[in-house]
């Protein structure tokens, strides 16, 4: 049975701390976790940075590492539609008992020792305690933003992945391709096994290690990785949810930077309209001039704190020469549509409004 009114006083705390806020650095993520006995240090991390492709990374890989037979711990971020999903196990969700009482454990730990951790320590926090207490034989952990600065950071990898290398996030981590990848980079340890598939005139940027692998694709990365591992198994894709999800005429992406978008036009550009939700903090002019000219943009409000107008959207469109039609919500713009071939994307809160429209899988998730 699922304890609702402490798993509602969990996730309300939870919403307090503000996912939205970033606050770089380890000091306060340290703190807590040598209060609740560094589990992370207990743990064979495989960690996962870079710019794209990390949730489908961890996804596959995850899948591929559950032919062991043995438990497997996948912590990503962001999620489409409940927290729980961002910290798995064998591809299951915590579930909403242990998520409340581990939430309350650490805010109270917190509270007593005066740390003021944010949204994304916290979950962080739970996803090694709870990957320690559930004797996980590997634990996959994305890397959120960045990578030195990160709280997954705290732990130390066995594997790291870098997977791309891209402009997003530059007000953090810089505003170019060499500063980003300095500091994605500091993931790896001396005695790390790094797997990349950045370009090699920034292998440079990474720190000395073990052994460094290059890599094409996230395909040859897992593939790489279980070798790494010796183990006899196969590499298995998989389907993710948000990441060019079919559903009849629409295909659902959460690209949100430049290089993502260009990864998807390049594997199908002939879409006739684009649904498009951003935040404002991302590179929506160099995104939209990346759309295809015939295409017409539905440029739509999010319901989300940082989001962009649909109003710049259209702005946006007009200096790119594209055509654009204004709406209040993604709902509105699929509405609008009648049989005509549909990218949906810009953001995980444009996806996630389609897919709770559509009531694909996991939407209903508390």
């Amino acid at each position: 049975m699922i304890n609702t009114e402490k798993y509602k006083i969990a996730t309300k705390f939870l919403q307090k701390l503000n996912q939205n806020k970033i606050i770089p650095g380890l000091e306060r993520i340290r703190k807590l976790m040598n209060l609740l006995g560094n589990p992370q240090d207990e743990l064979k991390i495989i960690a996962v940075g870079g710019t794209n492709a990390k949730g489908s990374t961890c996804y596959s890989l995850s899948k591929t590492l559950m032919q062991t037979g043995e438990n497997i711990g996948c912590f990503t971020s962001p999620h489409l539609h409940s927290v729980r999903e961002r910290i798995k196990i064998n591809n299951q969700n915590i579930n909403s008992n242990k998520f409340s009482e581990y939430i309350l454990k650490i805010k109270e730990l917190a509270n007593n020792n005066n740390i003021r951790i944010t949204y994304f320590e916290m979950l962080t926090a739970l996803a090694y305690l709870y990957f320690k207490e559930e004797k996980v034989d590997y634990a996959i952990m994305e890397i959120g933003l960045g990578g030195e600065w990160d709280a997954v950071n705290v732990g130390n990898a066995q594997i790291a992945i870098l997977t791309t290398l891209g402009l997003d996030h530059t007000e953090y981590l810089g505003h170019n391709l060499e500063d980003i990848a300095k500091t994605k980079a500091k993931i790896v340890r001396k005695d790390s096994i790094v797997i990349t598939g950045w370009d090699e005139k920034y292998h440079k940027y990474i720190p000395q290690s073990s052994k460094l692998i290059k890599g094409n694709s996230i395909e040859e990365w897992i593939t790489n990785c279980v070798k790494c591992l010796n183990l006899s198994i196969v590499t298995q894709m998989c389907n993710v949810p948000g990441r060019l999800e079919r559903y009849t005429n629409f295909t659902l992406d959460t690209a949100h930077n430049v290089q993502a978008i260009k990864h998807i036009l390049e594997n199908e550009n002939n879409y006739q309209k684009i649904i498009l939700g951003m935040l404002q903090d991302k590179d929506i002019e160099n995104f939209i001039c990346e759309l295809p000219n015939n295409s017409v943009i539905l440029g739509c409000d999010l319901k989300a704190e940082r989001s962009t107008s649909s109003e710049n959207i259209a702005n946006s469109c007009r200096k790119a020469n594209l055509s654009c039609e204004k709406f209040e919500s993604v709902k509105k713009a699929i509405k609008s549509i009648k049989n005509e071939n549909t990218l949906i994307t810009g953001s995980f809160y444009t996806v996630s409004e389609a897919r709770t429209y559509f009531k694909l899988e996991g939407y209903s998730e508390l």
